[in-house]
């Protein structure tokens, strides 16, 4: 046996050792239904995210807004942006299934916002459809009529709604197919404009987001007569007054998201394209002084996010 044989035997025993079992990697997925807050925050650590938050009375069009602006963008480019991707495609696609033919509707129908005590989220990813473009991340959330009634009766439960700071967008929906009722038009007036007081009372309107009074399902009020066209311009007009020196950043906008078919709605401006071109709109940072509470250390990351952001613009100002 030569000298070298032993050591030839040890580095065979070392090449043949079974290699040391690595623990698991465990990648994280979404679920691909709508977002927790959680889920959102993960977003908007990783990129600047627009929020657009949509409020309203029940059956006001939140949710028939979200639907089709999905749907429009699954059709093509839609207000100057491309389709990118989205982590709640299922989301979507289950508020979309009542104005599908496979459910079985008789006609086009959008599932309502489900009542709960938190928000959730429905992301898309956008590429506008000019050259070189980066692409964009969107969160919209539609807060059901329920939880905005609890916020209305009690400050305090407005003041639970922290993540409303972190907006960039807050539209307001009027409810335009009570506008042309003459027994409900009054009520809808009242709980849109309370909605948004409420809001405004909590601070939860932060300075540099973009305020919509939002007049839904134009197509109804166009079939209300010109009664129904009369008391909306009226409302708008009583809206701006009460609020345009409380919201700096304060527009009004008629959309017609779903026309229905029913009516007569040829050569109606739906409005949609241009709502949302707004909504995401990136908007000036305010030179005015604003005073936002600071936020409790039991809040959320993604509610805390908010305060950071708006503390951050007032010091480049």
């Amino acid at each position: 046996m030569s000298d070298d044989e032993p050591a030839t035997e040890a580095a065979t025993e070392t090449a043949a050792a079974p290699p040391v079992p690595e623990d698991p990697t465990f990648v994280e997925f979404f679920s691909g239904g709508a977002l927790s807050a959680a889920d959102a925050e993960a977003i908007t650590l990783r990129s600047r995210t627009h929020l657009i938050v949509l409020v309203g009375a029940e059956a006001s069009g939140k949710t028939t807004v979200l639907a089709s602006i999905y749907e429009r963008l699954n059709e093509g480019p839609f207000a100057g942006f491309q389709f990118a991707g989205s982590r709640s495609l299922l989301g979507f696609e289950e508020i979309c299934h009542l104005n599908r033919l496979v459910s079985g509707g008789a006609q086009p129908d959008t599932q309502r916002t489900i009542p709960a005590d938190v928000a959730s989220y429905y992301h898309l990813a956008l590429k506008a459809t000019k050259d070189g473009a980066r692409r964009r991340h969107v969160l919209l959330s539609a807060m059901s009529g329920e939880l905005f009634r609890m916020a209305m009766d009690r400050r305090e439960d407005a003041a639970r709604l922290t993540y409303l700071r972190r907006a960039d967008t807050i539209a307001v929906l009027v409810d335009g197919a009570r506008l042309a009722v003459p027994e409900q038009r009054a009520n809808a007036q009242a709980e849109a404009a309370s909605i948004l007081e409420s809001l405004i009372d909590a601070h939860l309107v932060g300075p540099n987001c973009r305020v919509e009074f939002v007049f839904s399902k134009l197509d109804r009020v166009n079939a209300g007569g010109q009664e129904a066209l009369d008391f909306l311009n009226k409302t708008q007009e009583k809206f701006e007054t009460r609020f345009r020196d409380l919201v700096p950043s304060l527009y009004f906008r008629k959309i017609a998201a779903r026309p229905d078919p029913s009516l007569s709605s040829d050569g109606l401006d739906t409005g949609l394209p241009d709502a949302f071109a707004s909504w995401t709109s990136l908007q000036p940072a305010s030179r005015e002084s604003w005073t936002l509470p600071l936020p409790s250390a039991a809040e959320r990351e993604f509610s805390k996010f908010g305060w950071r952001h708006f503390a951050q613009f007032r010091g480049n100002s």
